[in-house]
């Protein structure tokens, strides 16, 4: 034990930047790594026709020495408990959380020259007094599966090896589909969607292989809305923009995957996206409308009224928020939309429901602490809004390239106002290949016309340079406040 101990104390933990749900604030990783086998995506499986393997970090020489003494320790004190996986925390302070996606106990034992750092554990309830574990140099089994539990404060050099289980009876081992089948089968070529090979660079391969704790398979249970607030994401033939842009942007940044709904427009898309999304990245993928009107009916109809929902579109990068001159990428997305929805409480947003952000990320025309309540156009990209079962809220299909602009017109009538952050803005690219597609002209010309002809008193006409037809929201009566 005590040469692990030594190894471990002096070895270069790797970032853990995957287990978010262990993460205290604004940390987005800590030094922990895992040893053993780990789970393969479901378009991994389909392909490759096993479900679980040992981990890429295993077979690292340095890392199988720290794995061969890990499990002799556990031969010398846990004889009979059979374990698949190892995991290694260093000098962090868990938070409360649960391991979601283990089979049956865990042990635990600490190693290191610390103070303090008990294991607690709620064994009465998340929010009653929890049990206090002194697992230094000694093992300790519980279901953390069942029970919330955390890190004690503590001084000194902690590291926690955590032993545990994640194959069940339904799993096929790669080296058993190998003995079976031979490893031509195993090791056999399949058209990959588009790029896939090329999302992830090498080192954060680990991260789709084995999907974080935080995040939880589908069910089919009845869904439950439950939570303060909805990400709707409608996405159309772009499953690898979504993969590398907006679900990082979301889940770096502090919000929940139990929380992100995908909203596509056909089974074949549904297939698509489900081969190429890591499973646990997202509550639910939905079959929904083609179009992004039809969608955007569908997806405030899909939830019940009084819902707050973000929508996002699937290729967002950054979010930005100008702070003293400059452009700072929104670390805590939760945090933001939280506050967000708060702002419309307050007196001067009263009777609002929906929340947009400025529409260009150039800081010489964002305004620091700035938020207006008169009308304006919230851009479809990132809105919020609290959700209404109302005909009069839905754009009409003529407006479809500018449903937005309309869906901000339908918001102000209604509401007598709309939010909107000119501190805040985000990073994209503007009509990408998929969604409404690259060729607009026509369709912006429709939506123009639609337009001008039914809100003559709320729009205006304009011409870009290219004579591109686009729409100007006229200005009324505005009130401007400063709150952050």
């Amino acid at each position: 034990m005590e040469e692990l101990t030594d190894i471990l104390i002096k070895y270069n933990f790797p970032k853990c930047k995957t287990r978010k749900n262990v993460l205290n604030g604004s940390d987005i990783s800590y030094d922990g790594f895992n040893l053993g086998y780990v789970r393969l995506i479901p378009y991994q499986a389909n392909k490759f026709g096993y479900t679980v393997q040992l981990s890429i970090q295993t077979g690292n020489k340095k890392n199988n020495d720290i794995y061969n003494l890990s499990k002799k320790i556990a031969e010398d004190n846990i004889p009979d408990f059979k374990f698949s996986s190892i995991q290694y925390n260093k000098n962090y302070k868990i938070k409360k959380h649960k391991d979601k996606r283990n089979t049956g106990v865990s042990y635990i034992i600490g190693l290191g020259d610390y103070t303090g750092g008990e294991l607690l554990i709620y064994f009465d309830g998340k929010y009653n007094p929890p049990t206090a574990v002194d697992i230094k140099n000694k093992f300790y089994t519980f279901d953390g599966t069942e029970y919330y539990h955390e890190v004690a404060d503590f001084t000194g050099n902690r590291i926690s090896l955590v032993y545990y289980n994640i194959i069940r009876d339904t799993d096929i081992l790669k080296e058993d589909y190998i003995a079976k089948n031979g490893c031509k089968l195993c090791d056999k070529k399949s058209e990959d969607p588009p790029g896939l090979n090329m999302l992830l660079p090498a080192d954060e391969v680990e991260d789709i292989m084995n999907p974080p704790d935080f995040l939880t398979f589908n069910d089919n249970n009845k869904i439950v809305f439950d939570s303060d607030y909805y990400i709707a994401i409608p996405t159309y033939l772009r499953y690898n923009e979504l993969l590398k842009k907006t679900l990082p942007t979301l889940l770096n940044a502090s919000v929940s995957p139990d929380i992100i709904y995908i909203f596509v427009s056909s089974e074949t898309e549904y297939m698509n996206y489900k081969s190429v999304i890591p499973v646990g990245w997202y509550k639910d993928i939905i079959i929904g409308e083609k179009g992004i009107r039809n969608q955007r009916k569908f997806i405030s109809k899909f939830f019940p009224e009084k819902t707050k929902i973000v929508s996002m579109d699937d290729d967002i990068e950054k979010v930005y928020k100008k702070v003293d001159n400059k452009l700072i990428q929104v670390e805590n997305l939760d945090y933001l939309f939280r506050k967000n929805f708060d702002l419309l409480n307050t007196v001067e947003f009263e009777g609002i429901h929906l929340w947009g952000v400025y529409p260009t990320p150039n800081k010489l025309w964002l305004k620091e602490d700035n938020i207006t309540n008169h009308l304006t156009f919230c851009i479809g990209v990132l809105h919020g809004y609290i959700n209404r079962h109302s005909e009069d809220l839905y754009p009409n299909q003529l407006s479809e390239s500018k449903e937005d602009y309309e869906q901000s017109i339908l918001f102000y009538i209604k509401d007598n106002g709309v939010c909107r952050f000119n501190n805040l803005s985000f990073k994209t690219k503007f009509n990408a290949p998929g969604g409404l597609g690259q060729d607009r002209f026509e369709m912006n010309k429709t939506a123009q016309e639609y337009l001008l002809n039914k809100y003559p008193e709320y729009c205006k006409k304009k011409t870009r340079k290219n004579g591109m037809p686009e729409i100007l929201l006229n200005k009324k009566k505005r009130l401007l406040i400063n709150l952050f």
